[in-house]
């Protein structure tokens, strides 16, 4: 045991579906009760907007009308009984007392920062640029970095984007994945032309652009197959070579989607780590992606394929070229799978006991 401290992380709504975010939380929430701390979640219930409205809203919701999706259980993340969980918080008497809090994202900044120090010492984890693409208003990603509180960036680019705030240097905690959720399961040098791209409602994802290369590439490879995954319904009619699962359970995503695919296709403009390709890496799955920050902090010209975010054309021709050449395809996939190994939960959870204890 390491310590008894009470920890208490600070979250969004809880709406009971699987976002990389809240998982990577919920990770280290587990980790931290294996070594002896006292942990919290608080979820809260409508953080951005006036108390009063929201008390009202929470309310009718809560006692009349149901009118949201917000819930009051996690289902599909296998916390321990230990974590003890508070839904729908509004006021800072929600909050149980701790030594240490840690704002989520944006949206819990605010808040956590109104806090007095009997909810505990300040930090905030930072795992996106939360900026208008995630319906913040230009510039408050950047004020909720100057409001005082220790800075965890997981990538590099996060750490530059805090600077560029004006905020002092934050504390740098690469993300990790379970490396007995991810592992080579399926043979690598057998697969069909199966190509696995996550199916998601942000934007920035870049879901329909991803879709527009692989029907570019069916052209190319006839017997093209793709696996689309993810929490939310297509947003457009799907052809038959097209599968989609929603909500894929970890087995599913090991065996099912990232195991049997020779590429994973991620198109993003904007990733706070990328966790997806990580996992896809350790599947046995070759990682064609956009070069941006958030995935060069695992991904390199070594380990993966990465592509201006906007040329089409190259994207396009790498995924041929990786289908139709195995030799390549297969070197660069065992070398990806070698790669991702190094990132442990137990290293990364070290390097955050550091940064809370003040050693980094």
């Amino acid at each position: 045991m390491k310590d008894n401290k009470k920890i208490n992380f600070i979250l969004p709504a809880n709406y009971n579906y699987a976002i990389g975010g809240f998982k990577i939380v919920y990770q280290y929430a587990n980790w931290l009760v294996e070594q002896g701390f006292v942990v919290s979640m608080c979820y809260c219930y409508a953080p951005n907007e006036p108390k009063a409205y929201a008390t009202f809203k929470r309310v009718v919701d809560t006692k009349i009308l149901k009118f949201s999706n917000r819930k009051t259980e996690v289902t599909w993340f296998p916390l321990k009984n230990a974590i003890k969980s508070f839904y729908n918080c509004i006021f800072p008497s929600d909050i149980p007392d701790a030594d240490i809090i840690f704002a989520t994202g944006a949206k819990t900044a605010p808040f956590v920062s109104s806090l007095s120090k009997e909810k505990g010492e300040k930090f905030y984890f930072i795992q996106n640029y939360e900026a208008e693409g995630f319906g913040n208003k230009k510039g408050f990603a950047e004020k909720t970095y100057n409001m005082g509180m220790t800075n965890i960036v997981i990538s590099n680019e996060l750490r530059e984007k805090v600077l560029e705030s004006g905020a002092g240097e934050p504390k740098y905690l690469p993300n990790f994945y379970n490396h007995n959720e991810f592992y080579l399961e399926n043979s690598v040098e057998d697969r069909k032309n199966i190509i696995c791209l996550l199916n998601h409602a942000q934007e920035t994802k870049r879901t329909k652009f991803g879709l527009e290369i692989l029907r570019e590439v069916k052209k190319v490879i006839p017997d093209l197959e793709v696996q689309l995954f993810g929490a939310y319904d297509p947003l457009e009619e799907l052809e038959n070579w097209i599968h989609f699962t929603k909500n894929a359970n970890t087995e599913q995503l090991r065996n099912k989607i990232y195991g049997v695919s020779k590429i994973y296709l991620l198109p993003s403009v904007l990733e706070g780590w990328g966790l997806t390709g990580m996992e896809a890496m350790a599947s046995g799955a070759l990682v064609v992606a956009s070069r941006i920050g958030g995935i060069v902090d695992y991904a390199n010209d070594a380990n993966s394929i990465l592509v201006e975010p906007d040329n089409k054309k190259e994207f396009v021709d790498n995924i041929i070229e990786m289908l139709q050449n195995d030799g390549k395809r297969i070197a660069i996939t065992y070398k990806a799978n070698e790669d991702v190994r190094q990132y442990v939960i137990d290293k990364s959870g070290e390097r955050l006991i550091k940064i809370i204890n003040g050693e980094i």
